[in-house]
């Protein structure tokens, strides 16, 4: 299936973009995938967004157009509910890695292929990170550059309630958003408070849409949503070595960006991590 539609984003950059929805099977089944193309591309390398757990296309598209707005082609995936299989999975990589990472990793690369992409940067989110590195490590010729956010896979040995009780945690606004008073400090001086930094349309709109799509990914195929989730417990999926050779020995530009309030992903875990 393909559509194409001009769409107009940021009205004052004026910005023509064109967005196609196709579906591609794939190790886990029917992919659905979206495009949004620049009308002058500033590379032909496009970003991939590998999502986050029970997120889909839709609650990226904010990021998507903003990718297109800058000029990049931007692409992203929802992960097939039902079918497929891990017939096309290298020698080997079952045993390596957990089954429904390398699932959704396969997924990536395959649409990649379909897609007659050489290259491309991403932008992984949370369980999209683990997805990605796998991804990465199956065919790093496929990627240049990565960008995590919010990334799993680097806090170590997990556990699946505490998964529950993050992701629960994540429609709390973050403390350091609120207002914080000003104090004065043990040397007398005046330390002046912050702002608080205000909820955007966009982030409401966000929210609203990531709460309805987790629903509709859960009731799908609630067994392989939890199965899913319970992979991030799994020791395979713990990314850090797997980063070091990607960067060190095939080149690939890592880049690791964490909230402050991370409820799931915790940064002073992270930070530990990564030393």
């Amino acid at each position: 299936m393909l559509m194409e539609k001009p769409e107009f984003g940021n009205v004052e950059k004026k910005q023509l973009f064109k967005e196609r929805e196709e579906e591609f099977e794939v190790a886990g089944g029917k992919a659905r995938v979206v495009e949004i193309d620049p009308d002058e591309p500033k590379t032909d390398v496009p970003v991939f967004v590998a999502p986050s757990w029970a997120c889909s296309t839709e609650v990226y598209r904010p990021v998507l157009e903003e990718l297109a707005q800058q000029k990049r082609k931007a692409i992203s995936i929802d992960h097939p509910r039902i079918g497929g299989d891990l017939s096309s999975a290298p020698e080997g990589a079952i045993d390596k890695y957990p089954k429904e990472i390398l699932r959704r990793a396969l997924n990536i690369v395959e649409v990649l292929d379909q897609k007659n992409i050489e290259k491309t940067d991403a932008i992984a989110h949370s369980i999209g990170a683990v997805d990605t590195v796998v991804a990465a490590m199956l065919r790093p010729e496929k990627f240049r550059n990565i960008v995590f956010y919010g990334a799993a896979g680097l806090i170590g040995k997990d556990t699946f309630p505490r998964l529950l009780k993050g992701f629960a945690g994540q429609g709390k606004r973050a403390e350091t958003l609120k207002e914080i008073p000003g104090y004065k400090a043990e040397d007398g001086e005046e330390v002046p408070g912050l702002k608080p930094i205000p909820i955007t349309e966009t982030e409401k709109k966000v929210a609203a849409k990531a709460a309805t799509e987790a629903l509709k990914y859960f009731a799908k195929n609630p067994i392989r949503a939890l199965k899913e989730a319970m992979a991030l417990t799994n020791e395979k999926s713990q990314i850090e070595e797997m980063l070091r050779y990607l960067h060190n020995e095939k080149k690939i530009g890592i880049v690791i960006m964490h909230a402050v309030d991370d409820p799931v992903f915790d940064q002073n875990t992270v930070r530990k991590m990564l030393k």
